[in-house]
């Protein structure tokens, strides 16, 4: 099975991880949604509910320094792919420096412009989108669009799991995207998280 192969060792990586997150809190607060990396478990679980390791084509949204992604290469079969979208250039550069692995594709931009991937990558959908975005910083009508956009490009059974840390703002803004909802807290995390799913595209009943 493929393995990334960091530039440093684990604990110095992780090291790096935090200072390099802490960092990019303090400078831009109103976009990075919690003051530490998610915790190894919390992306082991999200991977758990998007069923990551029966998953070809996986789809990351925020992965920030990458605590999550690790996870999800994991847990992704050999042959699988894993695209991840985050916008903060400090953790762009951080995620090319420490992750090295052929089935991730990192791309700088939006989680809107996914309809475009999934045109040129996965005509049938992707099996799982895996999402950190911290929404409740974002205006209603711009949680909608991405959570559209999701929806649009999963398959038929497809999940899009969603680590929030607001207990309350993201699920209705789901239901109106997604027939399913179901919501779980994830205790070893720091702080306590909020894990979503959603399933069933309303927009193709």
């Amino acid at each position: 099975m493929p393995q990334h192969t960091p530039s440093r060792t684990m604990a110095e990586s992780s090291m790096t991880s935090m200072w390099t997150f802490i960092r990019a809190f303090m400078r831009d607060r109103q976009r990075i949604g919690t003051v530490a990396p998610t915790s190894s478990s919390a992306g082991h679980h999200m991977a758990q509910l998007g069923d990551v390791a029966h998953s070809k084509r996986v789809v990351e949204f925020g992965p920030g320094t990458g605590a999550i992604t690790q996870q999800i290469l994991k847990e992704l079969p050999t042959d699988g792919r894993l695209w991840a979208y985050e916008v903060h250039e400090p953790f762009v550069d951080h995620l090319r420096a420490t992750i090295h692995d052929p089935r991730l594709t990192l791309l700088p931009e939006s989680a809107e412009h996914i309809r475009d991937l999934r045109a040129a990558e996965a005509p049938e959908g992707f099996d799982a989108i895996i999402c950190s975005i911290p929404f409740s910083l974002l205006p209603p009508p711009v949680t909608s669009g991405i959570l559209a956009a999701a929806a649009d490009s999963l398959r038929p059974g497809g999940a899009l799991v969603a680590l929030q840390y607001h207990p309350t703002y993201l699920r209705p803004i789901m239901r109106e995207h997604f027939a399913e909802v179901h919501g779980v807290w994830h205790l070893w995390n720091l702080p306590p998280t909020l894990l979503l799913t959603g399933r069933n595209h309303r927009g193709t009943n």
